[in-house]
């Protein structure tokens, strides 16, 4: 390729493989197979995935996925799912839990007013690691002192990716069918927003303590009897009993069972599935629940 080439395949206009638009070299992204996204269709597909990794078709089906997600968000989760945000408004990033459904969105400043950018929610089954983050930086003035200075923080997630090995995570976990890549999720950048919002990521946290059951195996100071974990481990065990005992009547006795009957051994298996999952299997049927709803 010559020089004149060179410049024309880096800084010419292309046609956007999507909606066949011209895109420029400031309004496009090159995906595999040396084709091009132009914005208007990038701002369709996630934030939060690398779209040069994926071929055409893969993308079109992640749009769909998008397009799914939105609908959810607007058709189920707006139609009468408590949330809970931290914080409550942001100009810059959050989160919403949508506890109703088994689910969660970053809340994103510059994305939220933009009407064409899908809603996207995130199963809690799908999250294999949280954490906090602050980075910080030192700084030496004139008299030669050191000092700390603020530059971020947040909370960092990681999705069970594609490439994950799921049998070896806690038990109900699901992978993202795109996402891969670890998601930032920036509460703050300077110190002013350090003052107002870090303390939100602590009750985000604490949230998502909640939902994986982290302290369920706790008493409370002035609490008697049986923990969180431990009474769902004796229904998980006594749905075990039951359902074995029905497995045995059905296979000697044979015929139909009742609808009341097979309500009973569903509830069975749902304690036995929470008690294997601490607890994430409910917040797993939550979520199918909401996406059937979605045709």
């Amino acid at each position: 390729m010559g020089l004149g080439g060179f410049f024309k395949n880096t800084f010419g206009k292309k046609t956007c493989t999507f909606c066949n638009g011209e895109c420029g070299m400031l309004n496009r992204t090159k995906i595999k197979g040396d084709e091009y996204i132009c914005g208007n269709c990038d701002d369709m597909c996630s934030f939060h995935i690398q779209k040069y990794r994926f071929t055409k078709d893969e993308l079109r089906g992640h749009m769909e996925y998008m397009k799914r997600s939105d609908r959810i968000y607007k058709e189920v989760a707006l139609n009468g799912a408590r949330s809970e945000r931290y914080p409550s408004a942001t100009a810059r990033q959050g989160i919403e839990f949508f506890d109703d459904i088994g689910m969660f969105r970053i809340i994103d400043g510059s994305k939220d007013n933009n009407e064409k950018y899908p809603k996207e929610l995130f199963r809690y089954d799908q999250v294999a690691n949280y954490e906090p983050y602050m980075e910080e930086s030192e700084e030496t003035d004139s008299n030669g002192k050191t000092k700390k200075v603020f530059g971020e923080g947040g909370i960092k997630i990681t999705l069970v990716g594609g490439r994950d090995d799921t049998t070896t995570m806690r038990k109900g976990l699901r992978a993202h069918p795109y996402i891969t890549e670890e998601i930032t999720v920036c509460f703050a950048t300077n110190d002013r927003e350090k003052e107002n919002y870090l303390r939100y990521v602590d009750n985000a946290i604490h949230h998502f303590n909640y939902i994986f059951g982290v302290n369920d195996d706790t008493n409370g100071l002035f609490s008697f009897g049986m923990n969180k974990k431990e009474k769902r481990d004796l229904m998980g065990a006594i749905g075990f009993a039951k359902t074995a005992v029905d497995a045995v009547k059905v296979a000697k006795d044979g015929g139909e069972l009742t609808d009341e009957k097979k309500a009973e051994i569903q509830a069975n298996m749902n304690a036995m599935d929470d008690a294997q999952t601490g607890g994430l299997a409910e917040y797993t049927r939550r979520a199918d629940a909401a996406e059937s709803k979605i045709n």
